[in-house]
C-alpha cells in the first residue's frame, strides 16, 4: 500500500452518507464523476500521491457536500486537519438556486477596479519576491560559489513551484529559471514538452 492509502480510506468514509459504512471504489468514482473511474480509484492506494486533476475534483465535490477539512493540501500531502463528515450528509443534495447578481450601471466596467482581496494577493506576491531577493542577495561568505548551495536553492524553488502549480498558480517563469540554472551546473532538466508536474494530471 502506498502513502495515500490511509487518506483514500478517510475520503471513502467522509464521503459516505452512512455511519460506519464507507463508500466502495465504484461509489466514490461515481461521486467524484468523470474522468475519474473505478479502475483509477483502485490504483490510487499504490501511488505516491493523488493525481492533481483528481485531487481538485475531490476538493470541489467535498465543498459542494459541505465536508470540512478536504483541502488540496490535505488530499495531496496529508497536511492540515483530518477531514470530517458534514452533519446530515446525503448522497445527492438538490442544487440550490441562486438569484442573479444585480446589474451594473451602464458604462461601468468592473474590470477597472480589482477587488480588495485580489489587490491584497497581488501585493503579497510582490512582498514574497522582495523578501527572496533580499535574502538570496546576501553573499557575505561567498555562498553562491558553492555548488551545494546552488543545488539546494534550485531544488527548493522547484519544490515550491510544483506545489503552487498543483494549486493552479502558473509557475512557468519559475520553472524556466530553475531549468536554465540547473542546465548550467549539470543538474537534470525536464524535457521541453514535459509538464510542470509530470504524471499528476492523469486520473
Amino acid at each position: 500500500m502506498g502513502p495515500i492509502a490511509e487518506r483514500l480510506a478517510i475520503l471513502l468514509d467522509v464521503f459516505s452518507p452512512w455511519e460506519r459504512i464507507s463508500l466502495t471504489y465504484r461509489q466514490f468514482a461515481a461521486e467524484i464523476g468523470e474522468p475519474v473511474t473505478e479502475a483509477a480509484v483502485k490504483k490510487w492506494p499504490q501511488r505516491k500521491k493523488f493525481p492533481a486533476d483528481a485531487a481538485r475534483l475531490i476538493v470541489t465535490k467535498a465543498r459542494d457536500r459541505g465536508l470540512m477539512g478536504v483541502t488540496l493540501e490535505w488530499v495531496l500531502w496529508g497536511e492540515g486537519a483530518r477531514p470530517q463528515k458534514a452533519p446530515n450528509t446525503t448522497p445527492n443534495r438538490p442544487a440550490v438556486r441562486r438569484s442573479a447578481p444585480p446589474e451594473e450601471p451602464a458604462g461601468h466596467d468592473v474590470r477597472q477596479e480589482p477587488a480588495p482581496q485580489e489587490a491584497a494577493q497581488g501585493r503579497f506576491a510582490e512582498r514574497i519576491a522582495k523578501a527572496l531577493e533580499a535574502d538570496l542577495s546576501h553573499n557575505e561568505f561567498g555562498q553562491w560559489s558553492s555548488v551545494e548551495v546552488q543545488h539546494t536553492v534550485i531544488w527548493a524553488l522547484k519544490d515550491l513551484a510544483r506545489r503552487l502549480w498543483v494549486l493552479r498558480f502558473d509557475m512557468g517563469k519559475t520553472f524556466e529559471l530553475t531549468d536554465d540554472w540547473a542546465a548550467r551546473i549539470g543538474l537534470p532538466v525536464r524535457p521541453a514538452d514535459g509538464s510542470s508536474d509530470e504524471g499528476d494530471s492523469a486520473p
